[in-house]
């Protein structure tokens, strides 16, 4: 028997079959009938306790707060679910925790946990969100090199059916393959004198010493740690650091040495266009290229990939939104004519019309808009 000055009635949600009991159930007279977490087994049990249960005020009271709390964060998490999710912002923010962990190295605490999260959070996005991956490589603040090496490799990666083993494995890879001169390749994007012998015996060494830290950080996946180094052997043997050729070199190191040098090509400030740099993949400018990988490119990057500019023949400029049925036919937005200012809202062209045709390449410049204000093209109630 239980005092009964500060029992309620229970709500009926309370007592439900096949479920436990939430709080301990007592009869009005204060009578104990169901200890908290026992179960109700059958209707009939379940009509007879609700007709007489009740419980102690403040644990009811507890347990309606605690209800309460978690349909609001189950809300809050809904609305999170259904909000327009911009792939850019999502992008960004991996791209700096990447960059954090690559610069500090072994002083991360869980260096190989981390590395392995932000993969998995990469190949989710790509997965999702391919064309506005892309158009990250040329819109992002963040000129994180390994960043968008792995992103390539993570859309080449499942298109090319990879296990997702082995797919995780590269992308991990691509992410860490500099991590033994993350701060040297920092200082020589602001060096203008030629390079010192000892940054370049550190250029040299870095698969190896990369290597040799991502192990001492637990890394235990060995195809990751082949990768990382082998990355800069090549198949005609003039690669380092151990002068590999041929089959000697795996398919997943020639893989990264070509995405590797394609997206420093593709983001150089001073470099060609990315639909020049395309041109000359394609015509085979930048080395012999398995047949397979090369379709490949052009089809999931496009001669002029999302994020990059073009004209078009209504005499617009124009940025590449989404990759479309042709290579050479993407979605677009018209920014201005070239000779006018820039629109109030970007304009969706079709360019599958001959009025809105491609008809050449541009530049942000040639925009004349900042990249923030286009990263909303990109928003997606995707996810």
């Amino acid at each position: 028997m239980s005092d009964n000055s500060a029992k309620i009635r229970l709500p009926s949600r309370f007592v439900r079959v096949g479920q436990e009991v939430p709080v301990d159930v007592y009869a009005k007279n204060g009578l104990l009938l169901l200890k908290k977490g026992h179960y109700v087994l059958t209707d009939a049990q379940r009509e007879r306790l609700v007709e007489m249960a009740h419980g102690d005020a403040e644990e009811v009271a507890v347990r309606l707060e605690r209800e309460r709390l978690d349909r609001a964060a189950q809300r809050e998490k809904d609305a999170e679910a259904s909000a327009p999710k911009n792939p850019l912002v999502e992008a960004g923010f991996l791209a700096g925790r990447l960059e954090k962990l690559l610069l500090h190295g072994l002083s991360v605490p869980g260096l190989a946990g981390r590395v392995e999260e932000l993969a998995e959070g990469l190949q989710a996005l790509c997965e999702r969100f391919q064309d506005g991956m892309i158009a990250a490589m040329f819109m992002l603040p963040v000129r994180s090199h390994s960043f968008h090496v792995a992103t390539v490799l993570a859309i080449l990666g499942r298109r090319l059916g990879f296990a997702p083993e082995r797919l995780h494995s590269l992308v991990c890879a691509g992410m860490t393959m500099n991590i033994a001169i993350a701060p040297l390749l920092n200082q020589l994007s602001q060096q203008t004198s030629p390079l010192s012998e000892e940054q370049r015996e550190a250029l040299f060494a870095h698969p190896v010493l990369g290597s040799a830290i991502l192990r001492e950080a637990g890394v235990s996946d060995e195809h990751w740690h082949l990768l990382v180094q082998t990355h800069h052997e090549t198949m005609s043997g003039d690669g380092y650091p151990q002068g590999l050729s041929g089959e000697e070199v795996h398919q997943d190191a020639r893989l990264i040495g070509l995405v590797d040098q394609l997206c420093e090509l593709l983001t150089l400030d001073d470099g060609p266009l990315p639909s020049q740099t395309m041109s000359a993949l394609f015509r085979g400018e930048l080395g012999e290229v398995d047949p397979q990988w090369l379709t490949l490119l052009i089809r999931e990057l496009g001669i002029y990939p999302p994020g990059s500019f073009v004209r078009l023949a209504s005499g617009e400029i124009a940025v590449v939104t989404y990759r479309g049925d042709k290579a050479n036919q993407p979605r677009v937005a018209a920014l201005r004519k070239e000779n006018g200012p820039p629109y109030a809202d970007a304009l969706l062209r079709d360019t599958r019309q001959t009025a809105y045709r491609v008809v050449g390449s541009a530049t942000l410049a040639d925009a004349v808009v900042k990249t923030a204000y286009l990263a909303k093209l990109w928003t997606s109630r995707m996810g």
